[in-house]
């Protein structure tokens, strides 16, 4: 009887995550979301009267309706066991304490990694139907800078849309899409580097982080999470 090696990640918000090399893989996921900032939080004011006219200068801040992130730490075991025993009765576990690879998110639950290819900015507008917004995928995914390698299924993305993530971030979110000439929104995946020693965006350590397009006006949108670990 044969033996397959299956991956098992476990993926948080806020959790923890040498060598060996597994296929990306669905990955488990928990977390909680943390409080929407809801924008300025005083209204300025002008004194007037009538017959008077004012000159005002109006700056504001405001949330974006385009885009959310996740973040948080990477664990995962690596198991040798058959379809039957999967992680109840194996033959050996390795515990991957440190892994490297990516994390992949995707509105697609069977994104198609074997056939995936470089993404563009405007693909990513077109699926969403960002057009020519200030938070559009134009003016977010500025470079085209990613190199991504997985290694099973093997296949080597270059060049592909990257967008750098602010502040104290150590992390680049980089787009794939899987080959369709007219993409939706489940043709493409959105994956960053683990990186053990990285800083998430409040300067706090995290294996991961990465942006992902919101559709305008939606309650709310479903993502599943993959793994890959080198």
């Amino acid at each position: 009887m044969g033996f397959n090696k299956i991956l098992f990640v476990f993926l948080g918000l806020l959790l923890l995550g040498s060598g060996l090399v597994m296929a990306i893989s669905n990955a488990s996921v928990s977390g909680t979301p943390l409080d929407r900032w809801g924008g300025n939080a005083n209204a300025g004011s002008i004194t007037t009267e009538g017959g008077n006219i004012t000159s005002a200068n109006v700056a504001a801040n405001t949330l974006t309706d385009r885009w959310a992130g996740f973040f948080g730490n990477v664990t995962g075991n690596i198991y040798l066991t058959d379809n039957s025993g999967n992680t109840t009765n194996y033959l050996f576990m390795w515990t991957a304490s440190s892994p490297t690879g990516y994390v992949c998110v995707s509105e697609n639950n069977n994104f198609p990694f074997g056939s995936a290819t470089n993404a563009t900015a405007a693909g990513i507008d077109g699926a969403w139907s960002f057009g020519a917004a200030t938070d559009n995928a134009t003016n977010t995914f500025t470079t085209s800078t990613c190199d991504i390698t997985f290694y099973n299924p093997y296949v080597e993305i270059t060049d592909t849309a990257t967008a750098k993530n602010a502040t104290n971030s150590a992390f680049e979110t980089c787009a794939i899409d899987d080959g369709t000439s007219s993409p939706a929104e489940t043709d493409f995946a959105f994956c960053t580097a683990i990186n053990q020693s990285g800083k998430n965006y409040l300067n706090q350590s995290a294996d991961y982080e990465l942006i992902v397009p919101t559709t305008v006006g939606s309650a709310t949108e479903t993502y599943y999470f993959y793994a890959e670990l080198n």
